[in-house]
């Protein structure tokens, strides 16, 4: 298991910037660069009032023409199903990629504090990564496809994420 943890601050209220990324993400995604879009699939609310997401992540990323041919990758995406928890500031995700989701699991939480005396907030993006050995027969070459799985899920999404807060905190609905 790998985990990741990424924070930042932002001179964006609390309240403010946990709405508009809870309920804007498809129109500022495309605003950070190695994002080519997310796209809301479904949306529910419960009985005990938490928002439940499911988002289609699709980035920009090169990927080597080995590891694309190895593993049949077309493009890299992900499905995205969080909880909003209201009361509490917390969302709660699992990310379910595109290509090896027999031997990919990754899930965290992201939590929305507030900062700057109340004039900002404070995000803390966190999870764990487990990739699951023998999805290729040849294991050297394993290696080297987990070593790219590993660098997207502690790399790149923690790093995307936090573009797509900071470009939150500018947005205005």
């Amino acid at each position: 298991m790998k985990s990741f943890r990424s924070l930042v601050v932002l001179k964006r209220p609390q309240d403010e910037l946990w709405t508009i990324m809870r309920d804007h993400l498809p129109e500022i995604a495309p605003r950070v660069a190695d994002i080519e879009q997310v796209r809301e699939i479904e949306r529910s609310t419960g009985a005990d009032g938490a928002v439940r997401i499911v988002n289609r992540w699709q980035v920009r990323a090169v990927v080597p023409q080995a590891i694309r041919t190895m593993l049949k990758l077309h493009e890299l995406a992900w499905i995205d199903r969080n909880t909003w928890d209201a009361a509490n500031r917390i969302c709660t995700w699992s990310i379910e990629p595109c290509f090896l989701t027999q031997h990919i699991a990754c899930a965290g939480t992201t939590s929305f504090a507030p900062a700057m005396g109340g004039q900002g907030a404070r995000v803390t993006f966190e999870g764990m990564l487990e990739l699951k050995p023998g999805f290729l027969p040849l294991g050297g070459i394993e290696k080297l496809v987990t070593g790219f799985v590993e660098s997207v899920a502690t790399t790149i999404i923690p790093r995307n994420l936090r573009a797509v807060v900071e470009a939150a905190a500018v947005y205005r609905p």
